[in-house]
């Protein structure tokens, strides 16, 4: 055979590394303006702006998604980016570019006969953003609210139009695995990011979010930092994700071995939340996953294991000295008890504070039920005192989503958002089953426990109504309609 005759393999593209590579490059230069400049409004400018150039150039539009993800759900707050100062108030440079992405798509539709709107989930998001644009004019025109107050929740409903980036500008299954990849690395990013913080301690800040000592029913842990940020809704997510992975075997075994120790160091960054509703939601989002799977010789095995794995993968991460496993574990045991303690010391806790909200939040409910008191309008008086919730908030957030919709946005907003969910469910219960890639079975099933988990938070909190859990909702939506597309069952 001649030399001329030898013919190499075909190297496959490894173009999608790029876009991995520019949202780390992103991130990591936030970090490091973020905790060595003052104001690092006009850096962050230029570099989010160079790196949309770039992918842009590229073709990478992956790249948009995983920057929005970046800069609303890590260790970051939103609210620290510069603006561009507008009529009613001020724009952020995420803002500008889902406009801009938006646009770009509705400007194509006159040219190129496409699905502008997803007929089965595009249309009850569509309903959420217009009945959330009426409460904005129905609560600064009829009520006198400050745009600024009402505007800052009208951005949070908008950014469920993420939905319609990812659907699309994901357009090969390549661009999907890179946007799969780097939510996951974002999350053991962020997990990370956590640990760090816990070992510093409270007096040094290198996260957004509350980083604070542990207390817990009167007891405080001294020796215990409790860390919150706004990336604990990636975490959530990416947990869940994998968990579906590994159980439901998606992935060759050489990758499946590396799945475990990501569940591991994510697990830990979310127990490090001390956030009982957390745990909770992970409990049952793997008691959803267990009934949707349905397969119980296959599955049961692998969830033993799974748990064995993941628990043995923290014991020894908390062998460090420095993590003081003994007052961790005595913190973890103290914080899952007063779950059942609660009723008990109801006044005690901070369900009392929420009962109070909610009780406020009912009586305007039934003054208005139709049309609501609009966005950014308070519906109490101030009753926590001199406190910095009550200076930021005001009397304006519900610690009960369900009931914050229907107060905000009256029985249409209500109506919409219980469209999308069902419309949701229905679509992944009646198709999951007919994806044929197991990664993506997997993943879709891992999004669906994740949305589960997020209506249990939503009884204590208002998860769907705050912005890193809506960008984390938006995003999962768009990979499981995309898959359905990729699949041809959409």
């Amino acid at each position: 055979m001649s030399v001329n005759e030898i013919v190499l393999p075909v190297r496959k593209p490894r173009s999608h590394l790029l876009t991995l590579f520019l949202g780390m490059v992103f991130f990591g230069l936030v970090f490091y303006f973020r905790n060595s400049l003052d104001d690092f409004s006009q850096p962050f400018a230029l570099v989010f702006i160079g790196i949309i150039t770039l992918a842009f150039i590229s073709g990478r539009y992956e790249t948009y998604i995983l920057l929005l993800l970046i800069a609303t759900s890590t260790v970051f707050d939103l609210q620290e980016f510069g603006t561009v100062p507008i009529q009613i108030g001020d724009l952020f440079l995420t803002d500008l570019l889902i406009i801009i992405l938006l646009l770009a798509q509705v400007l194509k539709r006159v040219t190129v006969n496409m699905i502008l709107i997803p007929k089965h989930l595009g249309y009850p998001i569509l309903t959420i953003i217009l009945v959330a644009i009426f409460s904005f004019v129905y609560a600064t025109m009829g009520l006198n609210v400050s745009t600024f107050k009402a505007g800052i929740e009208l951005r949070i409903i908008i950014y469920l139009s993420i939905f319609f980036l990812v659907y699309h500008y994901i357009k090969t299954p390549r661009q999907l695995h890179t946007l799969l990849v780097g939510s996951a690395l974002v999350a053991l990013i962020v997990s990370g990011m956590i640990l760090a913080q816990y070992v510093l301690g409270n007096n040094v800040s290198i996260v957004f979010g509350r980083v604070e000592i542990l207390s817990t029913q009167h007891k405080k842990f001294s020796d215990i930092t409790r860390v919150m940020v706004p990336g604990s809704s990636v975490i959530f997510f990416t947990l869940n994700t994998l968990i579906a992975v590994y159980v439901l075997k998606a992935l060759k075994n050489r990758s499946r071995s590396l799945i475990l120790p990501a569940i591991a160091v994510i697990s830990f960054g979310l127990i490090l939340t001390f956030t009982r509703i957390y745990w909770v939601m992970v409990l049952g989002a793997t008691i959803l996953l267990l009934f949707m799977a349905h397969r119980r010789a296959i599955v049961y095995p692998r969830m033993t294991f799974l748990v064995i794995g993941a628990a043995a993968g923290v014991v020894l991460i908390l062998q460090s000295s420095v993590l003081n496993s003994t007052v961790i574990k005595e913190a973890m045991i103290n914080r899952s008890i007063s779950i059942l303690k609660a009723p008990r010391k109801f006044r005690e806790d901070t369900l009392f504070m929420r009962y109070l909200e909610s009780r406020y939040a009912w009586e305007k409910i039934l003054e208005n039920p139709f049309l609501g008191i609009g966005l950014g309008n308070a519906y109490r008086p101030k009753i926590f005192g001199n406190s910095n919730y009550e200076r930021n908030v005001g009397g304006t957030s519900v610690h009960n989503g369900y009931l914050a919709t229907q107060l905000k946005m009256g029985i249409m907003g209500t109506v919409a958002f219980f469209w999308l969910m069902i419309a949701f469910f229905y679509r992944v219960f009646k198709r999951w089953k007919d994806i044929k890639e197991p990664l993506y079975q997997a993943v879709v099933v891992g999004i669906a426990i994740s949305v589960g988990g997020m209506l249990i938070h939503n009884l204590v909190a208002s998860p769907f109504l705050t912005v890193h859990w809506v960008t984390l909702a938006a995003i999962g939506m768009g990979v499981t309609e995309k898959i359905f597309q990729i699949e041809g069952i959409a």
